[in-house]
Formats: structure tokens, C-alpha cells, sequence
């Protein structure tokens, strides 16, 4: 972080110098005088005391942003609110607390001279200070960072092109410190053509502290604080006394504490130092390995030799690297410097030089190394007095003690100064050289006084030509001053108005009557500025004007058109209030046209509605008054309201007026006009129904007195029991029983003679009741003769359900007890042996099938149940029954199917285990085969020609009496035995075909041993491979059918076999010595690669009369199907068709396959 603008540069560690102390040392810290007090207080008591008010969250916020991922760096910005937002970053740091108070720091350095003028606080605010306290508070504030600064010299700095950072290195030399904020000073204004700043370095020591720089006007505020530091820069750079502090060396750093320091590196690592004290490690070390000085002369040195050995170092790594000749190349530090005339190991080069005290003093001596002031060294010699490589006590690598078998010497023989002694007889060339010696010296030490001697020289013509320099320096200062004080009254042009503009001009002139002469050289571009502002200030006090000119006519227009607004909308107001006012009357007179529908004279239907579809006529009429002023509103209703309210005006008391209804009002109006209407008219439907009712009624009353007078034949105003008779017989068409007047009259009449018309409505009541009770009576007499005669056919139905019901009855008793035993089918198909099981099954099996026949008989009857004609009564019935049956008969149905599913699966396992006893015991017998094979030492076609004798094939008796007789093979157990009967299942083995005889052909296939050919192999006429010939190779893939063996032949395994492939016999190694596999058992099972299919028959174009039965026959075999060898293939005349009999292991099939077809197409591959 650059500690003067605080600008965060990503710079590799590794480019820094001098190094980086600790972090300790790099973050921004302070000391304060009270305990608790840190940065971020310190700055919010400065806030407080600066705004004089209290400082709450939001007038300072910390905003904190992390970068990396390893290693994670933080940076906070601090936002100043209570004093115009200014902003502030931090240097970085490892966590968000410490970067918060770097921000914080930043602001307290940047706010510094406002911190130093803040009045002193009264007695009664805050805490108590100590006398002579001061700063923020009597809070003494001591700022420290670290500046970047090269090895040696202002020159020696990188090209940054920063003025800003190459000022801040200069400036830390010249004060040999870390630097603060304090250190350089910035003020910044805005002008015309962009930002101007000032800079003053109050810690550069006298008149210096005093002194500003004004730098050239830049784009933005950060290029003017650049160009800044560029008039700065070049004035230190000039000055001749701080040439000294420029072009020292930096202060040595002191690397104490644990782990690596800085110095030269331990072997072959980087750095100058070691750990703990290296440096005062390495002076101890040079003052106990001081070497004789004897009077006259530097003992134990190689003196002036031009050409120097290495030899001796014990050292295995350094020693082949260091050792050898060397001649010197040049001068380092005042020293000669030697460099290694063939590279050492690993193609190295090699350089003994000298390094001052310039890094300190654990980095001072004699060093051995690639390069010149390089990070790696090999050897290291701490004497810093001698004038040229010490002889002994060096130390490789440079951290070992010293080695004393390592020895610096003249080259050719000569022996360096001071080392044996003083010369002897036979030596007199010893003393030439070194007088010789002694006067290149002497001529060196001339030559550098006479270069110290031009320097000073130059140091004068510097230090003349800097104070001339240093004076237009000044001068040229004092007249950016006055521009400066100049552009900040040309800035106050920027925001003026009409009304101050001839304030601030009148300040501006003032000021440039006092201040332009002062400018000098700036005059010129300060009167163009001036011009310019004025110019610039005029326009824009004429377009004020201009634009509040357009703003007064725009005001005026929109008057005029809100004031014709108002006349139209008065206008349609008074039209609407002519629209409402008669919708307003056409309510009132519906109102009464409603009245009409009350009179008592509309008794009839037609009187009702002809007075209802008048009064709905006169609706439409009134409606449609309503419906042209809610339209007007609906069209006219956004003018109206548009329009601007007018200004109100206050009448004389004398001629108040009454104001005219509103807008709102008169919509309101029209609304309440249009909804009496339509309540109105509702009412009217509703009304129009109670009179209709009321009508009908009236017309029903009429005809029953009509009807009473009819029958009232002696004009009573009675009807009597002759004349009710007569009034059923005539309008019902029913003879009243006697019964039924007597009940007529004792609850009608009573004591009188007859009913009277009042009561007419009562006496039809109850003939309709008499009506209903005789038609009753018939009624239940004609049920009580239909339900005798569904009784009967009832029963006969009944007769027929109860016979199928037996039938089903019987048939789920079988079918329960099949179940029963059926459950424990699982549990004994794993406790009963394979014949056991399928005799079981066949029991079972015949048990299914009777009780199927009886379900079925029962099933078949259910089902012609109800065919027949039965009443329509029982049909309802007689459907649920059958139903019930044909559901009984179903559940036995699936009962049954359940039960063949059981014995099914049992039957399976019997299968399943018998082909596993029958594939056990044909293993058997196989293996009995195969042992009769190797003690007769026959082949198989040999053994199986015993077997049969004269016949051509083997029957099943044959194969029992023959393997009957043949001893145990080996591994079998004594009580294990093989019966007839296991024998004569063991024959279904040898029996692929199912013909009940077995070929030869099968007999050979199934004892024949085979192997397949997994690594090219030779085949030899003999056992032995010494005396053998070979007869041929089999490549991997081919199979083998072994005839004899395996064999031992010394260490190897060897068998005789026959290749399938052309049938040539020999000897074949299975395994080698080495480990090597060439044989592994296998080569008769194939794997079909390509569809083909399965015929019983070797010829595969038989004649059409064969075609069905071939077709019959045949078998597709899918890819991935396995198949056994039984015959080997071979090549049918005509198709070119070469062809294989063999046994598919799927299903057990056995017939001919194609293997390769005529064009070569394989279709079965070797597994």
C-alpha cells in the first residue's frame, strides 16, 4: 500500500527490497497515550468534535472487501458521512478488524492538520489529559509504515513510471525512516481546465519542511497529485545534500527470532542469514578464526596472484563444485574477484568475490557462489580486512564449521603470504612476487584516491548547479501559489446565479489586482482562464434569464388553455343538468303508473297482463331518458373533470347565489334516476304474478259454485245424500258406498240436512278419499292373488338353485382338500428325492383333473340357470342367484388353477432335481469311464468297441452291465455305490439323442479330454524336447484333443495330443519352467458370434420332400448361446459349407450347425 495516496499495488514479495519486516511491523499501528483507545475511536471522537453533535452508525460505515483464496488479504473502505462523504481506503490485512482500523487510520492521517487546529476542549468534556499532551484529543497519534526501497541508490529503482511512488522511496531515504501520512501533504481544487494540486513535505528537515510544489493541471485529481510529486521529486533529485542519504545503502536489517533471517543461505538455499543471531553468530566466528597479521605484509592471503587453486573440502556436494583453478575477472566492493576457468559440476559457474558491510555485517566477508551479490553460495569466509582471498579457515557450505583440508593458494606452486614462514634458500623468486604484489597495491590505491578526488569535483559542479535549481524552483512555487489562490475564486464562477454574479466577478477582480502579478510566467494562461470564466460565467447568467423568460410565456399559455377548459366544461355541465332533470321526472312518473296495478277490478288473467304490458311499455319510455344522460356522461364525463377547478369568488352578501349542482352530483342524480326505474320495474313482475295467481283462484271458486248449483236440484243451497251420489257418479265416475257418506256426513254435516256451499270444497276432498280407499281394496286383492301364484313358481325355481348348490358343494370339497395338500408341496419338494417327487405329482395331477370335471359339470349348470322363462317378478331374483353360483363356481376355478400351479411347480423341482441326479450319476459313471480309460490304456473309440462287442452301438443294458463292473474311480467314497437302476437314469447322459442307442461318435465326445492353445507352442514327435523334433506350432485359439498325459518332463508339463485343426499328433507343453501357460482345458465349447440354425441332418440342401421335415426339425440359435463338440467340423460337397455336429447346452438339442459359411463368414468362436 502506498502510504501517501494508499493505493493497493500487487507487488511478488520476492521484487521487494529491502525485504519485508514482519507483518507486525508492515500494518498500520499507533500508539495512543489512554488505555482502550484505537483508531476507529480516535476517529470518531474526531467526527464529533469536528460537526460539534453526536456521531451515530450511519455517519461512519466501514465497507470491507477480501481478496484471494489462499492466504485471504482484506481491505476496508470508510465512508465519512457526517463530513461530505468522503472515502477512505486501508492498507490490507489478515483479518476484517485489523483492515477497519487501517481505514480508520488512513482518514486520522488524512484529516491531520484538522486534528492540530481543533480547539482544546473545555474542562468539562471528556477525560483528563496530561499537561503538554497533544493531538486528537491530547491523544498523541504516531503513524508508521514501511516504504519499498531498492538495494542501492535512487537510479536503482524499477521503472514504474509513478512519480508518487518514486518520491516516497526518495523521501524515505532522505529521512532514513518509515514514513507516515503526515510526511507528504496534499491540497487539490477543481479549475477550469481539471485539477491542480500542491504538495509539502513537512518532515524534510529546515527550510525544506516550509516549502510547496505546485504541479501542472491534470484530468483528474489523482494525474494532479502526480504531477505533484514530479516537481518535488526533481527538486530533491537536485539538491547536493541529499545526494548522500539518495545513494546509500539501506539500513542493515537485524534478523533475529526463529526460522530463516534474511543473508546468505544455509548450502545451497537463498537469503543471507541464519536463525538465531546469524549475524552475531558470523562476528564471533570472525574474530576467533583471525589469521597471524605479520609486520609488513597481510598474512594468510593469496595476495596479488592473477590465477588462485581451490583444494582439499570434505564436503561431497560443495567439493566438486568449488575445487579447481581460478583467474581474476574484475573488481567488487574494492576486491578482486576470481571466477572459476572450467564450470564446475552440473555445468555451474564459480565466482570468489568480496561484499562489504553495506547489508550488515553477517552479510559482509568473503563469499564462494555463481554470481556476484547472489542468493546462492556455496562457501564463506567472514574476514573483512583482507585485501584479497583469505587461505584457510573457510567454511563450505558456508553454515558448516570451518574445514581445514580446504586450502585457497596461488596458483603453480607458489605459496600464498604469510604461510610458511619467510623465504628460504632456493626461493628467490618468492620475494619478487611479493614486492610485486605490494605495488599493484599501492598502484590500486592511487588509482581509487584520484577517483575520489573527480567525484568531489562533481560533487561541487552538482551542489552550484542544484542551488541555481533549487532557486527557480522556488520562485516558480510562489507563482503557482498565486494561480492557485486565483483559480479558486475563477472556480466560485461555476455556481453563481443572476443575482450574485456581479459579487463574485467584482471577488474575482480584486483578487487578480492583487494576486496577477505575482503569477509570473503563469500570467498568460491565468488571463485566458480568467477570460474564459467570464465568458463562460455571462452565457450562463443569459441563458438563466432566457430560460426563466420561456418559463413565464409557458405559464401564461397554460392559464389560457385551463381557463377555456373551464367555459367548455360549464358548458356540457348545464347540458347534463337538462338530461338528469328529465330522467329525473321520467322516475316520478313511473312511480305512478305503478299505482294503476293496484286497483281490485283486475280479476282476470287477460285484465292482468294487458296492465302489465302497458306499465312495461311506459318503462322503456322512462329508461331511455336515464340511459341519455348516463350516455352523455359515459362520453362527455373526462372533459368535464378535466377541466381545472375555477378560482373562487366571494359574492356580496346581498346577491348570494346558490351554487350549481356539481359534476359528481348530477351522475349521482342520473344513477338514482336509472335504478328507481329498474327497482320499479322488477316490482311490477313480481306483482303481475300475485294478481295472475289471485285470478286463477278466483276462476276455480266460479266453476265449483257453477258444479254446486248443478247438482243442488231442490235449490236448498245443500247437496243431501241423493244429490252427493249423483255428484261422484257424474263427475268421478264413482258409486259412493254407504259406508263411506255415513262418514261424509258425521264429519261435514252433522246434525244438519246437507252441505253447504262453504263446505263444497270439503265434500270433494272427501269423495276423492272415498275414491282412493275403494281403489285400495281392489288393488290389495289382486296383490294377494299374485303373490300366491310367485309362491308357487318361486318354488319350483328354488328346487333347481339347490341342486346346482350340491353340485358346487361337492366340487369345493374336493377342490378344499386338494388345496390341503398342495400347501405342503414346497416344504417336501426339498425333503423328497426326484422320483418320489414325480410320483407324487402324478397322484396330484390326477386328483386336479377329477375335481376340475366336477367344477366344470357345476360350473355349466350355473350357467343355464335362468335361461328358462320365469315371471317378471322373480327375475330380479333369480339374476342374483345365478350370480352367487357363477361366482362360487369362478372362486373354484381359480382354486383349481392354483392348486395345477402348485402341482406344476412341483413337478418342476422333481424335473429339476432328477436332471441334477441323473447329470451327478452320468458324472460318475463318466468318471468310471475315464479311469477304465487310463488303467486299460486304451483310446475311446478302443473302450467303447469292448463295450458293444459286435453290435455297432450301445443300448442301455449294455452300458449297465459294462459300468457295473468297473471298479471305483478314484476319490470316490466307500459307501457311495452305483445301483442298475442309477445307472440305467445315468444313461440318459450318453443318450443325447433320445434313440436309445449311443454312437460311437457320442461315446468318443463325451470321454475325449481337450485343451485349448492360449500361447504359440511347438508340437514335438517325442516326450523329450532334447531329442525331439518339432512338427509343427500351434497358434493360440487352436484345441487339442489329448490323447495322453499330463506328464512330467523335468520341470516342465507336457501331453499328447492330436490337433483338431489337421489332425497331426505329438507332444505339447502345458506349462513352462518360467511360469509361462501354453495349454488350459477347454476348446470344445462354442460361442455362436452370427445367427444360425440347428438341423438333425448333416446335408443342408435336401430334397423338396424333405424341406417340411428339416423345416420341423430345425432350431435358430441366437448370438451368445453355448455349444459342446460332439462331431468336429467338416467342408459339405456342393455348398463349401463347413459343418459341426454338437449339443446346445441351453435346452440339450443336438444336431449340425454351420460354423464357417462358403464366403468364410465365421459363426461360431472358441470360448
Amino acid at each position: 500500500v502506498c502510504s501517501s495516496c494508499s493505493v493497493l499495488a500487487h507487488v511478488p514479495t520476492e521484487l521487494l527490497w529491502p525485504p519485508l519486516p514482519p507483518r507486525e511491523a508492515v500494518s498500520p499501528v499507533f500508539e495512543m497515550a489512554g488505555p482502550g483507545q484505537d483508531a476507529k475511536s480516535l476517529l470518531c471522537n474526531f467526527c464529533q468534535r469536528f460537526t460539534k453533535r453526536s456521531i451515530g452508525k450511519n455517519d461512519i460505515v466501514y465497507t470491507t472487501q477480501s481478496f484471494g483464496t489462499v492466504g485471504v488479504q482484506f481491505q476496508s473502505t470508510v465512508t465519512l458521512a457526517c463530513i461530505e462523504g468522503l472515502q477512505y481506503a486501508g492498507a490490507t490485512a489478515s483479518n476484517k478488524k485489523e483492515a477497519e482500523q487501517n481505514a480508520a487510520l488512513i482518514a486520522l492521517q488524512n484529516h491531520a492538520d484538522q486534528i492540530a487546529n481543533l480547539p482544546e476542549p473545555t474542562p468539562g468534556q471528556g477525560k483528563k489529559r496530561k499537561v503538554g499532551d497533544a493531538g486528537l484529543g491530547g491523544i498523541p497519534l504516531i503513524l508508521t509504515g514501511s516504504p519499498h526501497m531498492p538495494a542501492s541508490g535512487i537510479n536503482a529503482l524499477p521503472a514504474t513510471g509513478h512519480n508518487k511512488m518514486a518520491l516516497n522511496v526518495a523521501l524515505g531515504r532522505v529521512l532514513r525512516r518509515p514514513l507516515s501520512k503526515e510526511d507528504t501533504v496534499f491540497q487539490s481544487v477543481q479549475t477550469v481546465g481539471g485539477w491542480q494540486a500542491t504538495l509539502s513535505m513537512p518532515g524534510l528537515p529546515g527550510d525544506w519542511a516550509s516549502l510547496a510544489w505546485a504541479g501542472e493541471v491534470g484530468q483528474s485529481e489523482k494525474e494532479a497529485q502526480d504531477l505533484a510529486c514530479q516537481q518535488a521529486l526533481a527538486a530533491i533529485q537536485a539538491d547536493p545534500s541529499f545526494q548522500q542519504q539518495l545513494n546509500a545503502p539501506p539500513k542493515a536489517q537485524t534478523n533475529k527470532g526463529k526460522g530463516m533471517g534474511k543473508g546468505k543461505s544455509k548450502g545451497f538455499g537463498k537469503g543471507k542469514g541464519k536463525g538465531k543471531d546469524w549475524g552475531q553468530q558470523q562476528q564471533s566466528w570472525g574474530q576467533q578464526q583471525q589469521w597471524p597479521q605479520p609486520n609488513g605484509g597481510a598474512a594468510g592471503e593469496v595476495g596479488q596472484a592473477q590465477k588462485i587453486r581451490i583444494t582439499g573440502c570434505r564436503q561431497e556436494v560443495v567439493g566438486p563444485i568449488i575445487r579447481g583453478e581460478y583467474t581474476m575477472s574484475q573488481m567488487n566492493h574494492g576486491k578482486p574477484a576470481y571466477k572459476k576457468e572450467a564450470q564446475g559440476a552440473n555445468g555451474l559457474m564459480v565466482m570468489i568475490y568480496f561484499w562489504d558491510e553495506r547489508d550488515g555485517a553477517a552479510a559482509s566477508g568473503w563469499w564462494i557462489g555463481p554470481t556476484i551479490g547472489g542468493n546462492m553460495v556455496w562457501g564463506h569466509h567472514p574476514n573483512r580486512t583482507s585485501a584479497t582471498p583469505p587461505t584457510g579457515g573457510w567454511q563450505a557450505p558456508h553454515s558448516s564449521p570451518a574445514d581445514p583440508s580446504m586450502v585457497v593458494a596461488p596458483a603453480g606452486g607458489a605459496s600464498p603470504s604469510g604461510v610458511g614462514g619467510p623465504p628460504r634458500p632456493g626461493q628467490p623468486g618468492l620475494m619478487a612476487q611479493q614486492q610485486a604484489q605490494q605495488a599493484n597495491i599501492q598502484a590500486q590505491a592511487q588509482k581509487v584516491a584520484e577517483a575520489k578526488a573527480q567525484q568531489e569535483q562533481m560533487r561541487v559542479k552538482k551542489e552550484a548547479e542544484a542551488k541555481v535549481k533549487a532557486e527557480e524552483m522556488k520562485k516558480k512555487q510562489g507563482e503557482q501559489q498565486a494561480a492557485m489562490v486565483i483559480r479558486k475564486d475563477i472556480m466560485k464562477l461555476k455556481a453563481l446565479t443572476p443575482e450574485n454574479f456581479e459579487k463574485v466577478a467584482e471577488e474575482l477582480a480584486v483578487t487578480m489586482g492583487t494576486e496577477f502579478e505575482k503569477c509570473g510566467s503563469l500570467q498568460s494562461s491565468i488571463q485566458t482562464e480568467n477570460d474564459k470564466a467570464l465568458a463562460a460565467a455571462k452565457e450562463k447568467v443569459e441563458q438563466i434569464l432566457e430560460m426563466r423568460k420561456k418559463n413565464e410565456e409557458r405559464l401564461k399559455e397554460n392559464e389560457k388553455k385551463r381557463e377555456e377548459a373551464r367555459e367548455k366544461s360549464v358548458e356540457l355541465l348545464a347540458e347534463l343538468g337538462l338530461l338528469v332533470e328529465a330522467a329525473d321526472k321520467a322516475a316520478t312518473a313511473f312511480g305512478e303508473s305503478m299505482k294503476s296495478l293496484s286497483e281490485k277490478s283486475l280479476l282476470t288473467e287477460s285484465a292482468v297482463n294487458t296492465a302489465c304490458s302497458k306499465v312495461e311499455g311506459e318503462a322503456e319510455a322512462f329508461s331511455e331518458k336515464a340511459k341519455e344522460a348516463l350516455d352523455f356522461i359515459k362520453e362527455k364525463g373526462s372533459e368535464i373533470k378535466a377541466a381545472p377547478p375555477a378560482a373562487s369568488k366571494k359574492d356580496d352578501k346581498d346577491k348570494a347565489a346558490e351554487a350549481p349542482p356539481t359534476f359528481q352530483q348530477l351522475s349521482a342524480k342520473a344513477s338514482a334516476a336509472k335504478g328507481s326505474i329498474a327497482k320499479d320495474l322488477r316490482m311490477v313482475k313480481t306483482l303481475q304474478t300475485k294478481l295472475l295467481k289471485k285470478a286463477s283462484a278466483s276462476e276455480v271458486m266460479k266453476k265449483m259454485k257453477a258444479v254446486f248449483t248443478k247438482y243442488d236440484k231442490n235449490k236448498d243451497a245443500m247437496l243431501d245424500r241423493k244429490e252427493i251420489a249423483a255428484l261422484a257418479k257424474g263427475e268421478y265416475k264413482f258409486t259412493v258406498p254407504e259406508d263411506s257418506l255415513d262418514l261424509i256426513f258425521k264429519a261435514i254435516v252433522g246434525e244438519g240436512k246437507g252441505v253447504k256451499a262453504d263446505d263444497f270444497h270439503r265434500l270433494i276432498c272427501a269423495v276423492g278419499v272415498a275414491r282412493e280407499r275403494s281403489k285400495d281394496q281392489e288393488r290389495k286383492a289382486e296383490r294377494e292373488q299374485g303373490e300366491a301364484e310367485l309362491a308357487e313358481a318361486k318354488k319350483k325355481v328354488q328346487a333347481v338353485i339347490d341342486e346346482i348348490g350340491t353340485a358346487l358343494k361337492a366340487a369345493s370339497t374336493d377342490v378344499t382338500e386338494l388345496g390341503n395338500q398342495t400347501r405342503a408341496l414346497p416344504k417336501d419338494g426339498k425333503e423328497m428325492k426326484s422320483q418320489a417327487i414325480l410320483a407324487r405329482a402324478a397322484e396330484l395331477e390326477a386328483s386336479v383333473k377329477a375335481a376340475a370335471e366336477k367344477a366344470k359339470v357345476a360350473a355349466e349348470q350355473a350357467e343355464k340357470f335362468g335361461c328358462d322363462e320365469v315371471e317378471k317378478v322373480l327375475e330380479k331374483w333369480v339374476k342374483a342367484e345365478k350370480a352367487r353360483m357363477s361366482n362360487s363356481a369362478k372362486t373354484l376355478e381359480l382354486q383349481i388353477s392354483k392348486a395345477k400351479t402348485a402341482v406344476s411347480t412341483f413337478k418342476d423341482q422333481g424335473t429339476k432335481k432328477d436332471a441334477a441326479e441323473v447329470k451327478e450319476l452320468g458324472a460318475k459313471a463318466m468318471k468310471r469311464l475315464r479311469a477304465a480309460l487310463a488303467e486299460k490304456k486304451v483310446t475311446p473309440l478302443e473302450l467303447f468297441k469292448e463295450v458293444v462287442g459286435s453290435k455297432e452301438t450301445i443300448s442301455k443294458d449294455a452300458f449297465v452291465a459294462f459300468v457295473g463292473k468297473l471298479p471305483k474311480a478314484e476319490g470316490e467314497k466307500e459307501d457311495e455305490t452305483l445301483s442298475d437302476e442309477d445307472l440305467a437314469r445315468a444313461y440318459v447322459v450318453l443318450d443325447e439323442e433320445k434313440t436309445g442307442a449311443v454312437t460311437s461318435e457320442t461315446f468318443v465326445a463325451l470321454l475325449r479330454s481337450m485343451m485349448k492353445v492360449v500361447k504359440d507352442v511347438a508340437l514335438t514327435g517325442t516326450l523329450s524336447l532334447q531329442d525331439s523334433k518339432s512338427l509343427r506350432r500351434l497358434e493360440a485359439g487352436e484345441a487339442l484333443e489329448v490323447l495322453e498325459g499330463p506328464v512330467k518332463e523335468g520341470e516342465l508339463t507336457r501331453v499328447r495330443g492330436r490337433a483338431v485343426q489337421d489332425g497331426q499328433e505329438g507332444w505339447v507343453t502345458v506349462a513352462g519352467n518360467q511360469g509361462s501357460i501354453f495349454l488350459k482345458e477347454g476348446g470344445s465349447t462354442f460361442k455362436i458370434v452370427k445367427e444360425t440354425i440347428l438341423t438333425e441332418c448333416f446335408e443342408i440342401d435336401a430334397p423338396p420332400s424333405e424341406v417340411r421335415k428339416i423345416k420341423e426339425s430345425t432350431r435358430k440359435l441366437k448370438l451368445g448361446e453355448l455349444v459342446e463338440v460332439r462331431e468336429w467340423g467338416k467342408k459339405q460337397e456342393g455348398t463349401g459349407l463347413t459343418r459341426m455336429k454338437c449339443k446346445v447346452r441351453s435346452d440339450g438339442l443336438v444336431g449340425w450347425i454351420t460354423t464357417v459359411g462358403n464366403t468364410g463368414i465365421k459363426f461360431v468362436e472358441m470360448v
